[in-house]
């Protein structure tokens, strides 16, 4: 949307048939969900939700006219100066999708997805481009043989004792969750932002991939893993960016960079609109003129980061590891 163009509203019809399975079997999925306690498994509105981001938003007539989109979630945070333009960085770059955060998801909300993804590269014989790697589980490492002159070599059973061992005769436990050998390591690309070309989600192998089995409502999978397995399938890393210079928060989920050092020119004060109160305009403005120190390896512009929550680059169930594995470093490919 050019700069100063009048802003377009339309309200989504909670009756929109094709958004939310209205089924008895839906209905009953969606209260089985709430029954056990799995989050927001029993609002029905957060299940429609959830099917309209993985597969209507992008055929809204108000986004037609559009070839790239920029999610924008209520009660959000952005803590740095954003100096360029996000879009043409995407373009000049020939990026599809771009990221801020990617954490693990909870398991309970996504049962079967994974082997539904990976079904559907099967059937359409799509072989990975090293974006799908992000989302499996790395392979266990094979047992190395001790030497015997080694302390802890242990002397192997004879093979007439071991012949007598009913678990060798036993078939492996089948994994309910591994498909072709693989397993889901719940990674995905946190959805509430997310920057991309609305031509690969209106894309015939995007469409193929959004599941009209009833799935979405029946299992509450959420657009977050459908969005990053669908990449996962057909895109590659070069394909992705991620926005680490973006100081982003959504609830308890933060990621803000460093600010980069020799690089945080004079800030030009800017008094917002929204603020009625000219007082509070003035403090809200003089609390961003004030940012945060420079540090070695910043990334960041201007950033003051909120300090109640920890980066999520640093935490436990982040998924930034397996991003740099796939991506070769932190900057994208």
């Amino acid at each position: 949307m050019p700069a100063g163009a009048p802003p377009s509203i339309r309200r989504i019809s909670e009756q929109h048939d094709k958004v939310m399975d209205r089924s008895k079997v839906a209905k009953e999925g969606i209260a089985k969900q709430g029954d056990a306690a799995i989050m927001y498994g029993g609002m029905e509105s957060y299940h429609a939700m959830c099917r309209f981001y993985s597969g209507f938003f992008y055929k809204h007539e108000l986004l037609a006219k559009y070839e790239w989109y920029w999610r924008l979630e209520p009660e959000i945070k952005y803590f740095c100066d954003i100096t360029y333009d996000p879009f043409l960085k995407m373009i000049d770059s020939n990026k599809t999708y771009g990221f801020t955060i990617a954490v693990k998801e909870l398991k309970e909300t996504v049962p079967n997805i994974f082997r539904y993804a990976s079904a559907y590269k099967r059937v359409n014989n799509i072989t990975s481009q090293g974006l799908w790697e992000m989302f499996v589980e790395p392979p266990p490492e094979e047992p190395k043989d001790v030497p015997e002159d080694d302390p802890n070599y242990k002397r192997p059973l004879p093979e007439e004792i071991l012949r007598g061992d009913p678990s060798r005769a036993s078939l492996p436990e089948i994994d309910p969750e591994a498909m072709e050998g693989e397993k889901y390591n719940m990674c995905h690309f946190w959805s509430n932002f997310e920057i991309a070309r609305l031509s690969w989600f209106r894309s015939k192998e995007y469409e193929d991939f959004f599941p009209n089995d009833g799935s979405l409502t029946i299992l509450q999978w959420g657009d977050a893993p459908i969005h990053s397995l669908a990449a996962g399938a057909l895109l590659a890393p070069r394909d992705i960016h991620y926005f680490r210079d973006f100081g982003y928060r959504h609830t308890t989920i933060q990621h803000c960079p460093a600010n980069a050092p020799a690089r945080q020119r004079a800030r030009e004060p800017y008094l917002e609109k929204t603020t009625l109160d000219e007082k509070k305009r003035k403090e809200e403005d003089e609390y961003w003129d004030n940012w945060d120190p420079v540090k070695e390896n910043g990334v960041g512009c201007r950033c003051r980061c909120d300090t109640d929550i920890v980066d999520v680059e640093g935490k436990q169930g982040s998924c930034l590891a397996e991003w740099v594995d796939v991506a070769g470093g932190w900057a994208s490919p």
